[in-house]
């Protein structure tokens, strides 16, 4: 090829992976991003920053490079300014799109099939999410070292020279700061070895040390997951959840319409590509020709340690499993001859007309719901300084736009407290595997109480606009409203301050320590076998000197008493004396038995409290 046919031949696919996926380009923050974007706001020293990219965070993972440099290197330079994210992404998808190329043309021997691969990787529904959400770009990253890997073996079973040995492990190794999936690598490597390159199979088991080095530590350290979305499920189910992601991958196969396409399109699709793609398997390994088990076993080896998960399906899980799948049918297209060429073409079209469709509608559905929550940061953002240090309560919030990803706290990245209108939350799923939403709930007499001191503004999103509605919303509230006590206490928000007693510390980080005592007061309870609900934290400072014990009143009567012997946040609940029940207003007395100065640290220090629910 000269340069500028190889210039051609590489650019073409990007270029029309631009145009399938151009609506990504513009998709804002969403969801999991909030999480990541921020981990520049817990680096103040060396050490902090070695625990964030370091420790292990959500289902035991540390994902260095995909997650944790990612976002702390592109928030610290662009703030909240997607672009440049999503620009980085392309860019990696771009560089696995020419990988794919080369190692595709390099297994099959054809320019052709490389390029087609290329072309029905790039419009595999998966990618609509990998491409599009930056919190789901390990998948990206995931693919670029896997991909990498996998170039750097086969320059060194064409050559001979070590580097590229030498090169294959340090990519390798560094996969694992991507995606904790990267241990099925020497999966691939040995399977090619064994189907095309017998010679060197023995010398790619070496690759599966580290693989099972990685896994024997992640199941020793990381504790059983206990959400159901992540447990485990070793029976017949992975059959079932194989057959949902091949049929996603081949036909874009959901389980409900989500746009023009009927189910049974999606269905068709997946047989009659599978059917194809078999027939053609079939017919080089009747040559002798192993390389179709290869690309088949990609597609399973890869999603191999996501079938037990047989409640999380997930979309973007296929992005690279589909690369076998890819690389199979391009060489198959290219093959294609004679009379079968109008079949071919007619089944590609399907596939990529299908594909397409599922991108289109899943892109726009991700860009309309993230421009929304864009609007109200930047908003916020724009509110005048008198404003802007007010709490703020939101009005309209429904349950979609919730959980587009107020969970993960957008609003403390822009240095704003954000509430719920009061009684909104009913309609808001609360979902408390995902976070739930009591931090953003406020009792009615809170907020009323807080707006009439102006304390806090309550606001309405109207397009890209911020309205105050506050004057509307207090018009309908009788005058003598407010004098109530609340039936929750958030002790780390200063919205409460006026509730508690004289003894507390500042909050910290929504958190607040007592001394050796503390009180508060609070709505009692207005029913019998009500019970008071307590979380909080015991840091392992406070337990140097043994087990602390801590009992709570009510009014004077004992409710209950507990005795905290490991450093962790804790959940108490204790059964509330029917006298207290119908009082407008109780005072809750903590005490601990002992409390402890720190280093450097004037207070005498007796427990951290978070919240107290009436209930």
């Amino acid at each position: 090829m000269s340069r500028a046919q190889r210039i051609a031949y590489y650019g073409l696919p990007m270029l029309f992976c631009l145009a399938v996926h151009w609506l990504d380009l513009r998709v804002w923050f969403h969801n999991d991003d909030f999480a990541w974007l921020g981990l520049p706001l817990m680096v103040h020293s060396a050490r902090d920053l070695v625990s964030v990219l370091f420790s292990a965070q959500a289902q035991g993972t540390v994902r260095t490079l995909s997650e944790r440099l990612f976002f702390l290197v592109f928030t610290t330079v662009f703030g909240l300014h997607s672009p440049p994210f999503r620009v980085w992404v392309f860019l990696t998808q771009f560089a696995n799109i020419a990988l794919l190329m080369s190692i595709t043309r390099r297994l099959t021997g054809s320019a052709a099939a490389g390029f087609l691969a290329a072309i029905l990787w790039t419009v595999n529904a998966s990618l609509a999410d990998a491409i599009g959400w930056s919190a789901a770009y390990n998948e990206i990253a995931f693919a670029f070292f896997i991909l990498l890997a996998f170039r750097l073996l086969l320059l060194y079973i064409d050559t001979g020279q070590r580097k590229f040995w030498i090169w294959q492990w340090v990519v390798f190794i560094l996969g694992f700061g991507a995606l904790e999936l990267n241990v099925v690598y020497p999966v691939l490597a040995a399977g090619y070895a064994l189907c095309c390159a017998r010679d060197y199979f023995r010398k790619t088991l070496l690759l599966f040390i580290p693989s099972v080095a990685y896994a024997a530590l992640h199941f020793a350290l990381v504790p059983a997951p206990t959400d159901p979305y992540y447990q485990m499920h070793f029976d017949s189910s992975v059959f079932t959840t194989l057959w949902q992601y091949w049929s996603f991958a081949l036909g874009a196969l959901r389980d409900s319409k989500i746009d023009w396409r009927p189910l049974w399109l999606g269905m068709a699709c997946t047989l009659a590509v599978s059917v194809a793609l078999a027939c053609f398997a079939a017919m080089k390994l009747r040559r002798r020709n192993w390389l179709p088990l290869l690309l088949i076993g990609w597609f399973v080896a890869v999603l191999l340690p996501l079938l037990p998960l047989k409640n999380h399906f997930t979309e973007y899980y296929v992005s690279v499993p589909a690369i076998g799948l890819a690389m199979l049918g391009g060489w198959a297209l290219a093959e294609t001859r004679g009379v079968l060429i109008p079949v071919a073409a007619a089944l590609a079209a399907l596939y990529v007309t299908v594909s397409i469709a599922d991108n289109r509608i899943a892109e726009r559905f991700e860009y309309d719901r993230a421009r929304k929550l864009k609007y109200l940061v930047t908003a916020l953002q724009s509110l005048p300084p008198a404003e802007a240090h007010k709490k703020v309560i939101l009005a309209g919030v429904d349950n979609a736009f919730f959980w587009t990803g107020f969970h993960d706290d957008p609003f403390r990245l822009i240095g704003v407290q954000v509430y719920l209108a009061p009684g909104s939350e009913q309609s808001i799923d609360p979902h408390p595997e995902g976070g739930g939403i009591s931090k953003f709930v406020i009792p009615k007499v809170v907020a009323v109480r807080a707006l009439r001191q102006h304390q806090a503004g309550m606001f309405q999103l109207d397009g890209r606009r911020l309205s105050d509605i506050s004057a509307q919303y207090l018009a309908g509230i009788p005058a003598d409203y407010g004098a109530e006590a609340p039936d929750l206490i958030d002790v780390g928000d200063t919205t409460y301050q006026s509730y508690l007693g004289p003894t507390w510390y500042a909050p910290e980080q929504g958190y607040r320590w007592m001394p050796k005592t503390a009180t508060l007061k609070m709505a009692g309870p207005k029913k019998s076998g009500a019970t008071l609900e307590i979380s909080g934290f015991c840091p392992a400072v406070l337990l140097s000197q043994g087990p602390l014990k801590v009992s709570f009143r009510a009014d004077g009567s004992t409710i209950g008493t507990t005795t905290l012997s490991k450093p962790a946040q804790f959940y108490l609940q204790f059964p509330l004396p029917g006298e207290l029940t119908g009082k407008p207003t109780v005072e809750i007395a903590i005490e601990v038995d002992r409390t402890t100065q720190p280093s450097r640290d004037s207070r005498q220090l007796g427990l951290v409290f978070g919240t107290f629910r009436m209930k």
